[in-house]
């Protein structure tokens, strides 16, 4: 071996040494977004979804005589089979007809590009839907415990607000989710909905925003789907209201 092919083997073994710590990261996202994920998919989604992660499933919730009790909170997942969300209805909750308000992640992200405003649908144009997970660190919200006040933890029907028993988190729901207390970085994400008038069917049709904030540590290729395995949810029983003196 001359020197000039002992200078290029030289070369390419330190260039395989410098590239070598990342030959497993990138098989083990190859291994995830061409395996894993086929088959994580249908087992958590709640509908099949065509398009993959560049949309959202099309899902029937409820009827809306499902929703004909006192309780102003009605519990579903969506898109994920543990992924507690659930409706409101503004005018059980606060009296509160034809509810429209701005989208608070309009065009952060391709889906709201066509929602600027998010309105309420059914009879009276007043149930919307949100996430019942903190964006702070994952907390399940009590969205089900109506309290009398907006500083006990639960939902306060003269406010709206949303309290997060965790962290003192504060979203204000007639107002789209925003945050108006505690540490939640952003504010909660909302469930798009669709009314048909016909059947009275509610459907989800999308997510104006990822739940998770980015303060949880992302350290392995799962960690990037919106179901997260380190934290465990669970669905009220509807009606789920809870009232709490």
């Amino acid at each position: 071996m001359d020197r000039r092919d002992f200078l290029r083997l030289t070369l390419v073994l330190g260039g395989v040494i410098a590239v070598s710590p990342l030959i497993t990261p990138v098989l083990d996202y190859m291994g995830y977004y061409y395996g894993e994920l086929k088959s994580i998919s249908p087992k958590y989604l709640v509908a099949n979804n065509s398009q993959g992660l560049e949309g959202f499933p099309k899902y029937r919730i409820a009827n809306i005589n499902q929703l004909n009790s006192s309780c102003p909170v009605y519990f579903f997942s969506y898109p994920l089979t543990d992924e507690p969300c659930f409706l409101v209805d503004f005018s059980k909750l606060n009296n509160m007809k034809d509810v429209e308000f701005k989208n608070p992640y309009y065009n952060q992200f391709r889906i709201n590009a066509q929602f600027k405003n998010v309105v309420g649908v059914g009879p009276k144009r007043s149930i919307c839907a949100f996430s019942a997970v903190c964006v702070h660190l994952g907390c399940q919200l009590p969205a089900q415990a109506l309290v009398p006040s907006s500083s006990d933890p639960g939902l306060n029907p003269s406010t709206s607000v949303l309290h997060c028993p965790c962290h003192g988190s504060m979203y204000q729901l007639d107002q789209g989710g925003v945050v108006v207390g505690g540490p939640a970085p952003r504010p909660l994400p909302m469930v798009l909905l669709e009314y048909d008038e016909s059947s009275g069917d509610i459907y989800a049709i999308g997510n104006n925003a990822p739940y998770f904030s980015e303060a949880v540590p992302r350290r392995r290729p799962k960690d990037n789907l919106i179901y997260d395995p380190r934290y465990s949810y669970s669905l009220p029983t509807n009606p789920a209201c809870v009232r709490v003196s």
